[in-house]
């Protein structure tokens, strides 16, 4: 089960029995020739939203302040529509009072549908629907719902949607629209006919163009399977029916614990399943299957086990910030949203480890001794796990700002996947590399892409990949996160597969559960015939990972047009291409689509241009052979002085990876000079007049700076404090820190101090002061606490030989959130790319883990602490 089993609107759980009677659920599956089903649709639209479609029950003993008229307003005219006039149609049929102005609107089929769909009532339960319209998605629906459906003063009617829907969800007979209209905390509920007509609009085109993208899909797959005139099938075994190996299960529980700079763990553990085929005489290549949020691994039993008969080791870990307890968790109001941001980093780390642990396990486990490639590893990933699959392979997560823009600007869409991506926003400005280079082949089932990747991010991937979509799918929509994204694509071995009409979850095998209601939407989300479509993704599956990771080209035969369309069945129809352009989809649309091909891709929230492209910085290095740069000596383990006088730490590894990385590039001799001193004080100065064109240190992101400019982050962290062992009740960073002295050496820090504690005592040291001189004072009794970044606090007690049982550091994670960065000219944006990419590449990331290695699991506590 994916991330929308416990999340989607209230209106998807009436829909799921009553095809005939709601029109948005014909919209989304329609079973009607298309131009009948369009115009019925449109037909409806309008009046199911004018008295509330979707939103849910019917409580009979009447409010002390409850609606009387729906007022569907367009410009200076109001139409009144009385809901006794309403309550009267659903009981009798009989057509009176503002109905009548209405019913001219439609045929007779379309009013005995209304008249069903509004006699309907549903079992919800009052608590859960309370819940969900609590939860960020709900909220987004019903607020946006509120706009069209407004108070009587014209307010957004969100508050009142939500309390009626509440309320009128304890009727004992069941919800219903009048129900919640009757409950509605306005006398007049009005309804802005131009936001409808312009929601209608926007929707109806969307509709439109899914419909003509799916069509032309369908030709584009006619003409491949043409150009194939005979399906030429090579003797092996077939990939949909189980392979010729018996199958081992193997269950692991792996420690990803995080843990504070003082060596405290905090536990996170998680199970991975591990299906191993017997009988191989070589190691053989290993599929990574990520599950959605919401499921398991056991969701992809059916998958993990099939594979490994066909010879491949399936791997299934378990993805704890995102699994079931998650799914369960937001119905009893546990947490209090879908997922955290950190999991956009977490579950590709997840997997990244997983395959680390195996390795070890490759050499020291019996049971696994040498049974598994671990250079050749393929993913698989469902829905979020679709996202991790594309992040393993090269797709790159986009920047905070650029998130933050995008969703505060969307419009209407058909799929709530917006919902999630947009959670990723409140992650810290920090570059992940989230790839890791042992992937070679990628199949992302129902992925989310749109605003999480976009164009840039998706073409940078470079491995095989197969996007697999439902063609009906309402939560990760088929156009926006799967057919366009294949469109973004930068490489020739990839592939399109689309199930007409499965929708989102056809592919997950979650067992029902205690929960009808839940039960009940997975149900809906999956589509008809999950059990075929799961068959469709075990063959192709199979024949993509044979062919790009089992070294058998030959299994290639099974992953054409012509084969697809020979193994389909009804009621499930499976489309699978290798290319697809623009000019194929507004062709068959008729024209410019409603949602662009190719959306902005301009970073949100950069620096003003002040660039020179020229490349002048690189131009110097070239010309002289040297690359000038200076490093802070007083920041441990960034920059310091050994006994010996030489300047060691961090970033005099990265800077000398940093000029070997310039030596290929340039073709030309290239020598690091690292003469120049840099200090908190002249940080800045000297890289502004040219002094230096790099300069290394703990340097905090400072995007109000505009006359430099900052690299992408190369480390995580923030403020503590150090304080004496003994004294670590009476000094509580959660309390207000009355008279507590407080020392500070940067007036960042400063700031934080006065604006969090106003009513400690501040004791700010000398300009040129260290954090060397605070903690000495700490020491000598003239402060209580030593305020700074927790990495720099832990190496200056350690550098001034400080047990860590006498000192501590609290609270356990930061305060703040401090991302460090290299600082650049401001003229030369070719300069910051090439340094950016030396440090998301390879290589940087190679030192960045050798240095600090000890203190990865730091970093994901302090990010943990950073998401907003």
């Amino acid at each position: 089960m994916s991330i929308f089993n416990f999340t989607v609107d209230r209106t998807v759980d009436q829909s799921a029995d009553q095809t005939a009677t709601c029109p948005l659920h014909e919209a989304i599956e329609p079973s009607q020739p298309p131009s009948r089903f369009r115009h019925r649709w449109i037909q409806l639209f309008s009046v199911c939203c004018a008295i509330g479609v979707g939103l849910l029950p019917l409580m009979k003993p009447k409010p002390v302040l409850s609606a009387e008229q729906v007022s569907v307003t367009y410009g200076p005219f109001e139409f009144p529509l009385s809901i006794e006039s309403l309550e009267t149609f659903a009981e009798t049929g009989e057509i009176t009072g503002g109905m009548r102005f209405y019913a001219r609107f439609l045929d007779d089929v379309a009013l005995a549908e209304f008249q069903q769909f509004l006699q309907r009532r549903f079992e919800v339960n009052p608590f859960v629907l309370s819940q969900l319209t609590y939860s960020p998605l709900g909220e987004d629906v019903v607020r946006r719902l509120g706009d069209v459906i407004r108070t009587d003063a014209n307010l957004n009617g969100f508050y009142a949607l939500r309390s009626a829907m509440i309320l009128a969800a304890n009727d004992p007979e069941g919800l219903s629209v009048l129900g919640v209209l009757r409950q509605y905390p306005s006398y007049r509920i009005r309804i802005s006919a131009q936001q409808l007509f312009q929601l209608r609009r926007e929707l109806t085109k969307q509709i439109e163009y899914r419909d003509a993208a799916i069509a032309a899909i369908e030709e584009v797959a006619t003409l491949e399977a043409a150009n194939r005139s005979a399906i030429d099938l090579p003797a092996l075994p077939v990939p949909g029916e189980p392979g010729p190996y018996a199958v081992t299960m193997q269950s692991l529980i792996l420690n990803r614990d995080r843990q504070t700079l003082l060596g405290e763990t905090i536990e996170r553990r998680f199970r991975v399943l591990v299906y191993l085929p017997n009988g191989l005489t070589e190691p053989a290549p290993v599929v990574v299957i990520s599950h959605g949020l919401g499921s398991t691994p056991e969701a992809f039993a059916y998958l993990g086990e099939h594979l490994a008969t066909h010879g491949f080791v399936t791997v299934l870990p378990q993805h704890i910030g995102s699994d079931e307890s998650r799914r369960e968790g937001a119905l009893t109001g546990v947490f209090s949203s879908v997922v955290t941001p950190v999991e956009f980093v977490d579950r590709p780390f997840d997997i990244s480890y997983t395959l680390d642990e195996l390795e070890r396990l490759n050499e020291t486990d019996a049971r696994f001794q040498g049974r598994m490639n671990l250079e050749q590893v393929g993913v698989i990933g469902h829905s979020f796990g679709g996202y991790t699959a594309l992040a393993l392979a090269g797709a790159n997560l986009k920047t905070q700002a650029y998130l933050r823009q995008q969703c505060e600007t969307l419009s209407a869409r058909l799929d709530a996947s917006f919902v999630l991506q947009c959670t990723a926003a409140s992650l810290p400005p920090f570059t992940f590399a989230l790839q890791d280079e042992r992937i070679k082949a990628t199949i992302a089932v129902s992925p989310l892409t749109s605003l999480v990747f976009g164009p840039e991010g998706m073409g940078q991937i470079q491995t095989p990949t197969m996007i697999v979509a439902g063609s009906n799918d309402f939560i990760a929509s088929a156009v926006q996160e799967q057919i366009h994204p294949f469109l973004w694509l930068d490489m020739s071995e990839k592939y399109l597969a689309v199930m007409v009409p499965s929708s989102h979850t056809f592919v997950d095998r979650t067992p029902p559960g205690s929960n009808p209601t839940l039960d009940a939407i997975s149900t809906l989300l999956s589509g008809p015939a999950p059990e075929l479509g799961q068959a469709y993704v075990r063959e192709l599956s199979t024949a993509f990972m044979q062919t790009y990771l089992g070294n058998q080209p030959e299994y290639e035969a099974f992953l054409t047009a012509a084969y697809a369309r020979s193994i389909e069945q009804e009621p499930l129809q499976l489309e699978l291409i290798r290319s697809l352009t623009p000019e194929q989809l507004e062709q068959a649309f008729g024209g410019p689509p409603p949602i662009p091909f190719f959306p902005d891709m301009a970073t949100a929230g950069a620096s003003p241009d002040r660039s020179d492209q020229s490349g002048a910085t690189l131009q110097t290095i070239a010309e002289t052979g040297v690359l000038r740069a200076a490093i802070r000596v007083d920041s441990p383990p960034f920059g310091f002085v050994d006994a010996n006088d030489q300047i060691r730490g961090y970033c005099v590894t990265l800077l000398t990876g940093l000029t070997d990385r310039l030596q290929q590039q340039l073709g030309t001799p290239v020598r690091l000079d690292i003469s120049t001193e840099s200090t908190r004080e002249n940080r800045f100065a000297i890289v502004q007049d040219g002094t230096v064109q790099i300069e290394c240190g703990p340097n905090r992101l400072r995007p109000d700076l505009e006359d430099v400019r900052f690299s992408t982050p190369f480390f995580l962290t923030g403020t503590q404090f150090l304080v004496r062992t003994t004294e670590t009740e009476q000094i509580n960073p959660l309390s207000n820190l009355a008279n507590v002295r407080v020392g500070v050496v940067d007036e960042t820090t400063a700031a934080f101090v006065r604006q969090r504690y106003p009513r400690a005592t501040l004791v700010p040291f000398a300009e040129n002061s260290t954090i060397t001189t605070g903690v000495q004072a700490l020491v000598d009794g003239t402060i209580d606490a030593m305020a700074a970044d927790g990495i720099l606090l832990l190496n200056a007690a350690d550098r001034a030989n400080l047990s860590t049982n006498d000192y501590t550091l609290l609270p356990r994670g930061p305060l703040t959130c401090a991302p460090y960065s290299l600082i650049l000219p401001e003229d030369d944006a070719q300069w910051q790319e090439t340094v950016d990419d030396f440090l998301v590449g390879q290589a940087g990331r190679d030192i960045r883990r050798q240095q600090f290695a000890n203190l990865s699991s730091y970093l994901f506590l302090t990010l943990d602490y950073c998401v907003e």
